[in-house]
């Protein structure tokens, strides 16, 4: 039986402007879907949620849309490379979690061109990392590799 797991404006901290934060127990997936640009408080907030999701019900695999989310900056994706999923690599362990980034056609071309975004995402796939993530344009095949991870 499947049950979903959704944070809404019935939630102790309510987030619904910006985060659409649910949990599918019949693929194990929690899903943090960003609904719209936010502030790096709304974003450290939200991922804290996530974090707080995830180890109620041992989520490894998580699907993080960001492709409602225009602005895009290494030191905020630095913050979540380095700080954010290590710590959540943590306290899943010794799971390992995997982190599947939906990205639009236009973020991944500034994942591409520019050199910090490069780098922080080179740094966060990265097989040293306590994690494993990937990027992908298509829902699909992220929830795919989640369910079948090949790295």
């Amino acid at each position: 039986m499947m049950s979903v797991f959704t944070m809404n404006s019935s939630s102790p901290s309510d987030f619904s402007d910006f985060l659409d934060l649910s949990y599918r127990s019949d693929l194990r997936i929690l899903t943090v879907r960003w609904l719209r640009a936010v502030s790096l408080e709304e974003l450290q907030a939200g991922f804290e949620a996530a974090r707080l999701q995830a180890r109620a019900y041992q989520a490894t695999h998580w699907l993080v849309d960001v492709r409602r989310r225009t602005e895009l900056d290494a030191a905020t994706s630095a913050w979540v490379a380095h700080t954010l999923l290590p710590a959540a690599a943590t306290e899943l362990a010794p799971a390992v979690l995997q982190v599947a980034y939906l990205l639009s056609p236009a973020r991944a071309d500034v994942l591409q061109q520019d050199a910090p975004m490069r780098a922080v995402t080179a740094a966060a796939q990265a097989p040293t990392q306590p994690y494993r993530l990937r990027t992908f344009l298509d829902e699909g095949p992220a929830v795919q590799w989640l369910l079948h991870p090949t790295d």
